[in-house]
């Protein structure tokens, strides 16, 4: 009886294994390469792959990793670790709170009380933790103003947004981005991720025009330009809101579902600074400290001819959540706001302004001094926004290889989202050795996925890993589909 052509197969295959070099397991990641670079969506694209094991600093496997790519926002991966390395992870922000002038004996100010910013992106972050909600703050700092005497203000409430530069927006970001809840650039002052919601009821038939019903928070000095239209049950937020860094007139077009009643969309705030100023003054005022002159930021002082006091006295202080903590939300959430702030804080650290491209010229020298080649690695934000960043997989799964041997990496490797569990990854991976295992930051912009992070190999070995594609065919959805099974193949590898 002849025997099964099954049992024939296996000695063939493991003969072919011992020869080759390559157990089962590597051979499957390269057969998962070798199927994913033959897809016909990748006829016209530019794609990198590369893993390096953290122990050896060895490349395991890589494929076009030294193509300059368009990285999204695992470039948020490089300013994080950057600012992690850098700066340490127990670093915090204090934002301050101080008066020009003086205190007389009836608790009159005759000056101005300045809230002097520090660039943190966590000041004011519901998003980060209930905690640091505007209104704690304002009540910490008005039992601190109390606590001094200060009964009445002859002056204003005057925001210092001064630590960096006027640019909100780094200019290499697109128009239609920068008034939606993403396009929050960096201030000196930021608050509330300067992100606002508008609030939107559809009309009763398709076509119909939608009302804005109000904001949150409210804007002073903002006006609409409501083009926003009812769209298809189910189709969801379909809405852009277009507008430049401090033009208070915002332009909203797009659709609201039909049947929907207050639908939130979030926008960017123009004038994060004076947003403050404005807060805190109507807070202080409804709290029965009056003031005789309107709020004002540093910016607009300047510009209405008004030199804001050289000197000042402190009165108090919040601080931010220490920086392990503020990177571990900007990765898990993909916070563009909180990368920018950290590029400029960056930039001023290293002796620069606080500014984009002082920021950027910091993190390339910092890795410049730990070994990496930096050519072909094009920098113009901190958070990925912009489609004129390049980076290739190697420098980029070399930063992670370098970061895992740091004394903080157990809290920046948990600030990652978790396959099959958290952030962008959480329906990812589902039923696979990769659930629960691999962490990854993605990136997602038009025509470009892209995924970094770690993952434990079969046989106990933490991989770094970059996978980048730009200008592929077909849909997001299946892209990222084919780029999981290949970085699902990268934890089931046997070296």
């Amino acid at each position: 009886m002849p025997k099964p052509r099954l049992l024939l197969l296996v000695p063939a295959l493991l003969f072919f294994f011992f020869f080759s070099g390559q157990s089962p397991a590597q051979n499957y990641l390269e057969r998962e390469l070798n199927r994913f670079a033959s897809d016909p969506a990748l006829k016209n694209a530019s794609w990198g792959f590369c893993v390096i094991d953290i122990e050896t600093g060895r490349t395991v496997v890589s494929r076009n990793e030294h193509q300059a790519l368009v990285p999204a926002s695992t470039q948020k991966l490089l300013t994080t670790a950057s600012a992690l390395m850098m700066l340490g992870p127990d670093f915090r922000y204090q934002t301050s709170i101080g008066y020009s002038g003086q205190i007389d004996s009836s608790g009159i100010l005759l000056g101005d009380l300045i809230i002097k910013g520090s660039g943190d992106p966590s000041f004011g972050s519901t998003g980060m933790h209930d905690s640091l909600n505007l209104d704690q703050v304002f009540a910490a700092w008005l039992l601190t103003i109390k606590n001094a005497g200060i009964r009445q203000i002859n002056g204003r409430v005057l925001a210092d947004e001064s630590v960096f530069d006027q640019e909100l927006i780094p200019r290499k970001w697109l128009w239609e981005d920068m008034g939606n809840y993403f396009g929050a650039g960096a201030s000196g002052l930021t608050a509330n991720e300067n992100m606002y919601t508008v609030y939107f009821e559809a009309g009763n038939a398709l076509g119909q025009a939608a009302r804005v019903a109000m904001t949150e928070p409210v804007i002073a000095g903002m006006e609409f330009i409501n083009q926003v239209t009812t769209g298809t049950r189910g189709s969801g937020d379909q809405v852009y809101i277009f507008g430049a860094p401090y033009q208070m007139q915002r332009t909203l077009t797009g659709t609201v579902p039909l049947g929907s009643s207050n639908f939130p969309v979030r926008g960017s705030i123009p004038d994060p600074p004076y947003f403050v100023a404005v807060a805190f003054s109507d807070y202080l005022s409804r709290n029965t400290i009056s003031q005789n002159h309107p709020p004002l930021s540093h910016r607009r002082a300047l510009q209405a001819g008004i030199e804001p006091a050289a000197e000042w006295q402190h009165l108090g202080f919040w601080t931010s959540p220490d920086l392990a903590d503020i990177a571990a939300h900007t990765n898990l959430n993909s916070v563009n706001t909180f990368a920018e702030n950290l590029l400029k804080t960056l930039g001023r650290n290293a002796g620069g302004q606080g500014n984009t491209a002082a920021g950027t010229e910091a993190v390339k020298e910092h890795w410049k001094k730990m070994g990496l080649d930096v050519d072909g690695m094009f920098l113009h934000d901190g958070s990925g926004l912009s489609p004129s960043n390049r980076i290739t997989t190697y420098q980029l799964a070399r930063v992670l290889e370098i970061t895992a041997r740091q004394a903080f990496f157990d809290r920046f490797q948990q600030g990652l989202p978790l396959a099959g569990r958290s952030g962008s990854i959480a329906s990812s991976f589902r039923g696979t050795p990769s659930e629960g295992v691999l962490r990854a930051k993605s990136g997602f912009l038009a025509n470009v996925r892209s995924y970094a992070g770690y993952t434990k190999s079969s046989d106990g070995k933490t991989l770094a890993f970059a996978f980048i594609v730009n200008d592929y065919n077909g849909t997001p959805a299946s892209m990222r589909e084919k780029m999981t099974r290949v970085m699902d193949a990268i934890t089931r590898y046997n070296q």
